[in-house]
């Protein structure tokens, strides 16, 4: 390899990071405005400027604060999908459509102020709607890579469970928090059952 290569593949590395950074800081900034005045009152200038970062730079990465919000949920998708739960012993299979359940709780748990902010009043409706949208893609997802058969059509099994959850973490965060995570998910199955899907 020549040295010029290499030292566009230093500077691309550099750049990349540096992109990562400026991201990553942006993400950070549209959760730390979300917990304290609510989605629909930020701007991008307020994003920005809480990121340390130029309008500009904001331009260079996302359209608009929609657009960062969706990578955000993303991002959660992503570790929804990775994190890999610890059940109690005993305690049994879970279908795969279901495991999203607990790694979600703990993440409610570890970040309540959050989860209020995506769900309640102030975070409007464009917010709650891509939660709603980005946990139902998952489910339905899940149960379409399964092969599961479903009484009901897939999307409608979907739609029941994830807003069957979302009301059990709104009640439990309501002041129920002294409930455990592992408690809260036991009875969200427990309540939904399979959600109308039959495994073949």
């Amino acid at each position: 390899m020549c040295p010029e290569s290499e030292d566009k593949e230093l500077g691309d590395a550099k750049l990349d990071r540096r992109v990562q950074r400026s991201k990553r800081a942006l993400r950070e900034a549209l959760v730390q405005l979300m917990i304290e005045k609510g989605y629909e009152h930020i701007s991008v200038a307020d994003i920005a400027e809480r990121a340390d970062v130029g309008r500009s730079t904001f331009y260079a990465h996302y359209a608009d604060k929609e657009d960062l919000l969706q990578e955000s949920l993303q991002g959660l998708r992503s570790y929804l999908v990775g994190a890999a739960p610890q059940r109690e012993p005993g305690s049994g299979p879970v279908p795969s459509h279901l495991a999203f359940s607990l790694p979600m709780l703990e993440h409610v748990r570890q970040m309540p102020q959050l989860f209020c902010a995506l769900v309640g009043k102030r975070s409007g409706a464009p917010v709650q709607e891509q939660l709603h949208l980005m946990l139902t893609d998952l489910v339905r997802e899940r149960l379409k890579a399964d092969g599961t058969a479903c009484v009901h059509p897939i999307p409608l099994v979907a739609e029941f469970i994830v807003g069957a959850f979302l009301a059990v973490c709104i009640w439990w965060m309501n002041g129920h928090q002294e409930i455990p995570a592992a408690d809260i998910d036991r009875a969200f199955r427990s309540l939904v059952g399979d959600g109308g899907a039959r495994l073949p």
